[in-house]
């Protein structure tokens, strides 16, 4: 480490800075709003999908790395102020392109847009907003002047993007997009160009004005909802913290959250007997915890049956707030009902409290999404198992029909199946549409046969025209209780817990593969393979940057490629844990990405005021070994709050420390080269880290092994640099 040399510069002159600062804190927070602003846009339209965050985020990347690329060779450093409202207004733009996206795709209404109809309109939205604001980059950091401007330039601008995330999660998160890039336009022309063209930004503040009034998102709100194709009219809709939701008229009335169908009312043919058959399953259920039975509609046909108590738990909060009042006045008539307790709180909070229950309803959906799996994981299952009263039994909803169980689906249902197996001593299934999975104390569900549920039924003696106990003999025909049976006892799958939950990619080329995915069996076989192809491709990466060093000296490109491969490898796993862990990334989003752009300015600040910048270099690559040994030992799922919160600056903070040390060695002595190179090369490696850890390692590895392929890439880019050809580099 002590034979790292000073860099000196003396080929930078120091240039008059003017508005530099101002507007590369301008850029930071354009560029933090826009981003969360566009996550949450694709995700609202992939019924919230994390796979957005690969494809999305890798678009982003590549686009500020095209842009950084071309801001080294075209344009006037006085350009760049311009460059932060460039960012928003193509923002709103993007937006409006993203709502239209079921419409360009030529989605059937009712249809989620699946990712691979949509990858293209998300590039085609977000890949303008990145351009510009990667071009503008290198244009402010020569405007900013003087050496060491391209860790000063960065540390300005990651400290805009701080403030950008966490105004956005604190005040914007629940208003529409169209006013939270209008607020953020109002800031970013008051930053960047307030001083030096007044008149220029008192127009653009008039524009904001304009944009933020309720005219403007609801106009869009009703646009994209013609645009989606829904029955009727949009009547309401709301961002909560976790999805947008939309009530639509029908004729059925139709609540959506993320573009999926979550309700509909009135429903007398499918919520009703579901409803009974649910509560028929146990013998006599006094205590009944039901998570997402609002959205399923099964209450009223609960409450016919001689229940104590029923206690609703809904996957956003928000939902039981709003379901009762948005599909009227049967659902209010029903949760007014003494018996109802609504727990307005998270499921995984609500199944810790304590108490006991005879039947445990879990009919949320298939865990498509990390949120989702939270109440599919292993960990939750053993939570629910603790909380049943003797005799007790937990139900899981599938979405996989006992008619077609090969491929995704198939392979869902044996993973869910086995996830509960290493819980409960037995599990039974229940054909239909969707099967029902039953699991409790021992003997639990070995008595559901038609004729013992018809027996129940009379010996209750509910009486509810929406009901023939004669339907119970058709969903559990015996022919296809024994070949789900057989399916059951014959198919292994692996247990999917919180660490490695590999129910959610099942579960997404499930719902995608009836949109025609032609790599969905190819994603279903990657699961299955072993991780030693990961490790043999880290050690292969290892010998050839070690290699080049050798021979040619440190790489400037490559090892920042590295950087940026793993900056974005830790924020996609730290963002998995936190919505593994706590069910909310739709709002959270900006200040979790805020508060790694925090650790990027502390990082950038710090290196760049020192004249060693390949020492920081050294050291942050060490640091982020640390950090990515960090990830994968699994702490931030059991203790999030503590922990990710610090491994997101410390990750942020190793960024930061290594882009001067990268910057000088692209450079060699010209800041806006260096900064721009540096910048390119390092979005281009977090671009591909994006697709990589987003859509590859993770479904496939789970956090722990995803955690030690980026602890892989850190140490062979530190070998690179500590074992370079002497005067090289």
């Amino acid at each position: 480490m002590g034979g790292l040399p000073v860099l000196d510069n003396p080929r930078v002159q120091s240039q008059p800075q003017g508005e530099g600062r101002r507007a590369l804190a301008a850029l930071g927070l354009a560029c933090g709003v826009a981003q969360a602003v566009l996550l949450r846009e694709s995700m609202a339209q992939a019924a919230g999908s994390e796979l957005a965050w690969g494809v999305v985020l890798a678009v982003w990347l590549a686009g500020m790395s095209a842009g950084a690329r071309l801001g080294v060779r075209v344009g006037r450093p006085e350009l760049g102020a311009w460059g932060p409202p460039l960012v928003v207004l193509a923002s709103l733009g993007a937006v409006v392109l993203l709502r239209a996206a079921p419409l360009l795709a030529g989605t059937t209404p009712g249809e989620v847009l699946a990712t691979q109809r949509a990858a293209w309109l998300w590039a085609a939205a977000v890949l303008p907003v990145a351009v510009a604001g990667g071009w503008c980059f290198p244009l402010l950091t020569a405007a900013l002047g003087g050496a060491g401007a391209a860790g000063r330039a960065w540390a300005l601008e990651a400290a805009g993007a701080f403030v950008g995330g966490v105004m956005f999660t604190f005040a914007l998160a629940k208003v529409g997009s169209v006013t939270a890039l209008a607020v953020a336009l109002a800031v970013v022309f008051l930053l960047a160009l307030g001083r030096n063209s007044p008149r220029t930004a008192t127009a653009g503040l008039a524009l904001a004005a304009g944009l933020a009034l309720p005219w403007a998102d609801g106009a869009v709100a009703r646009i994209s909802w013609a645009w989606a194709g829904h029955p009727g009219e949009l009547l309401a809709w709301a961002n909560t913290r976790q999805q947008r939701l939309e009530l639509g008229s029908g004729p059925p009335l139709a609540v959506y959250g993320d573009g999926a169908l979550i309700a509909t009312t009135p429903d007398p043919y499918l919520s009703g007997p579901e409803g009974h058959l649910l509560a028929l399953l146990h013998p006599a259920p006094r205590t009944v915890l039901c998570v997402g039975c609002l959205g399923a509609g099964v209450v009223p046909a609960l409450l016919a049956h001689p229940l104590e108590r029923l206690i609703v738990v809904e996957d956003d909060p928000e939902l039981a707030r709003r379901l009762p009042g948005w599909l009227g006045e049967g659902v209010a008539a029903a949760m007014a009902d003494p018996r109802v307790e609504v727990r307005r709180d998270d499921p995984v909070r609500a199944v810790q409290a304590g108490g006991q229950s005879d039947l445990v309803l879990l009919l949320d959906g298939d865990p498509t999404t990390l949120r989702r799996h939270r109440t599919r994981s292993l960990e939750f299952l053993r939570a629910c198992a603790a909380r049943l009263a003797p005799g007790g039994m937990v139900v899981v909803r599938t979405g996989v029909s006992d008619t077609y169980l090969a491929g995704a689906g198939g392979e869902l249902l044996a993973t869910l199946a086995a996830t509960m197996a290493a819980v409960f001593p037995e599990v039974v299934g229940v054909p239909g549409e969707g099967v029902l999975l039953l699991a409790g104390h021992e003997g639990a569900g070995a008595a559901v046969t038609a004729e013992e549920l018809a027996q129940r039924w009379h010996t209750r003696g509910e009486a509810a025209a929406t009901f023939d106990v004669a339907m119970v003999g058709a969903r559990l025909d015996e022919h296809r209780r024994q070949a789900l049976a057989h399916f059951l006892g014959s198919t292994q799958g692996p247990p999917s817990p919180a660490a490695h939950p590999q129910a959610v990619l099942l579960a997404a080329l499930h719902a995608e593969g009836r949109s025609g995915l032609r790599w969905a069996p190819v994603m279903v076989r990657l699961s299955r393979v072993p991780s030693w192809p990961a490790l043999v491709g880290v050690a292969t990466l290892g010998c050839l940057l070690v290699a080049w060093s050798r021979l040619r000296g440190a790489p400037p490109a490559p090892l920042a490629a590295c950087v940026g491969f793993c900056s974005m490898g830790w924020w996609v796993l730290l963002l998995a844990a936190w919505q593994a862990a706590e069910g909310s990334v739709y709002g959270e989003v900006g200040v979790l990405s805020g508060l790694f752009m925090a650790g990027v300015a502390a990082g950038a600040w710090l290196a760049g005021r020192d004249r060693r910048p390949l020492l920081w270099l050294a050291g942050a690559l060490a640091a982020g070994g640390a950090v990515s040994l960090a990830i994968a030992s699994g702490v931030p799922l059991t203790w999030p709050r503590v922990v990710i919160v610090p491994l997101m600056l410390g990750a942020g903070a190793c960024t930061g420390c290594a882009f001067p040390g990268l910057a000088a060695l692209a450079g060699a002595g010209d800041e806006r080269r260096g900064a721009g190179r540096g910048f390119a090369a390092d979005e281009a490696g977090a671009a591909l880290g994006a697709l990589c850890v987003g859509l590859v390692a993770f479904p496939w590895l789970g956090l722990n092994g995803s955690g030690m392929v980026l602890a892989g890439v850190m140490a062979a880019a530190l070998l690179a640099l500590l074992l370079r050809r002497r005067g090289g580099g």
